[in-house]
């Protein structure tokens, strides 16, 4: 009789245990190949990394993450079909960590994260455009390109900059851009003397360099995605002092000053929307320290930007575990709606039912030596 209770009792609990022991899926929708590429790969090791941890240490409430990369090449016109495709099939619960103004404004028309109340945690950009009508379901963690623009724009005056050129992406991201340029030239009182746009998917710079060159600007405004940056700076050979330069948060230190070579790069402002990631003080960059340390962040350099889509990814399975054993995409929406004076390893994160910018911190960064980002 006791061996037939026993026997009850162990087929229960494994029973049990099989209930539970489920796969989360996590979507991941990027351009892994195209003008985006290298800043994707690493971000995608981190992910990876970051996710294998979570997992060695007994997944979710005994639940085992996934996740379910697609590339998109950084073409928003095959964005929204992935997206579906990442719900609709492979069953994501959430997705992280989207790249491109254009992309996520093309998924938001379709209204398929609405559609299914599947949240999207992170997106590499501070267009208003993603953060309107319709984007619902995207919580952000960095700042608006208004509050990096913003912040740019004070600094210029006050250093006594007046004559300012612009390197803009001709689409939707460079248009919004230009828009708060515009604005802030009016409320800084500096000048615009060059606009120069470029392609997506371009990588001859000569001639966008002589032309910003030629305008003699004081100050130049590289308002481009990460790899034409790059490309803009190894083609760029105006005298040093020239002009001061300024670029935007998801531009890499180390990569460009790897790319373009340290001594033309040195001394280029980069705004910043995350705290150091060296710092001793925040709990959170001391966290992210010691992943880097461990076999899961190995080939993972340290750089804001790494240490953004490392808190996106933390934030996230936070959300998931409040969400409880058996999560839904609107069990973690609203976990995360639930995110009232936040602390994610003491950073500040503040979401409610009307607010879906988690954080607006904003501050500038300078490339020094060996490609070293100080602030």
């Amino acid at each position: 009789m006791w061996f037939r209770r026993a026997l009850a009792a162990l087929l229960t609990c494994c029973a049990l245990v099989h209930a539970h022991a489920e796969e989360i899926r996590i979507g991941n929708v990027l351009g892994l190949t195209g003008p985006n590429a290298s800043s994707a790969t690493e971000g995608e090791i981190l992910t990876h990394g970051y996710i294998d941890m979570i997992n060695a240490k007994g997944g979710i409430h005994g639940n085992k993450l996934s996740l379910v990369i697609k590339d998109d090449q950084y073409d928003p016109r095959k964005t929204p079909a992935l997206f579906e495709e990442a719900i609709t099939q492979d069953n994501v619960i959430a997705f992280l960590n989207a790249v491109g103004t254009a992309n996520v404004a093309a998924v938001m028309k379709t209204g398929i994260l609405n559609k299914y109340k599947v949240p999207l945690v992170g997106v590499f950009s501070g267009s208003e455009i993603v953060r309107g009508p319709g984007s619902e379901q995207i919580f952000h963690t960095r700042a608006s390109y208004t509050d990096e623009v913003m912040k740019i724009s004070r600094l210029v005056p006050t250093i006594g900059l007046k004559k300012v050129a612009v390197l803009s992406q001709e689409d939707s991201f460079g248009s919004g851009i230009n828009e708060i340029i515009a604005k802030a030239a009016q409320e800084y009182n500096f000048e615009v003397i060059a606009k120069v746009p470029y392609e997506p998917g371009e990588t001859e710079f000569s001639k966008h360099a002589r032309q910003i060159i030629a305008a003699k600007p004081q100050a130049i405004f590289l308002m481009g995605v990460p790899e034409a940056v790059y490309h803009f700076m190894k083609a760029y050979d105006a005298p040093a002092g020239a002009a001061q330069i300024y670029t935007l948060s998801f531009v890499s230190s180390t990569g460009l000053a790897e790319f373009a070579g340290e001594r033309r790069v040195r001394g280029i402002g980069i705004s910043q929307v995350v705290p150091n990631p060296s710092s001793v003080s925040l709990p959170l960059a001391k966290d992210f320290q010691a992943f880097l340390k461990t076999p899961y962040g190995q080939g993972v350099h340290s750089t804001p930007l790494n240490f953004e889509i490392y808190m996106n990814a933390r934030l996230l399975v936070d959300a998931i575990k409040m969400a409880g054993p058996k999560p839904t995409p609107e069990k973690v929406t609203q976990s995360l709606v639930s995110m009232q004076n936040y602390r994610l390893g003491g950073y500040p994160i503040n979401f409610s039912e009307t607010n879906r910018r988690g954080s607006s911190y904003s501050d500038i960064g300078v490339i020094g030596y060996n490609g070293r980002l100080s602030y």
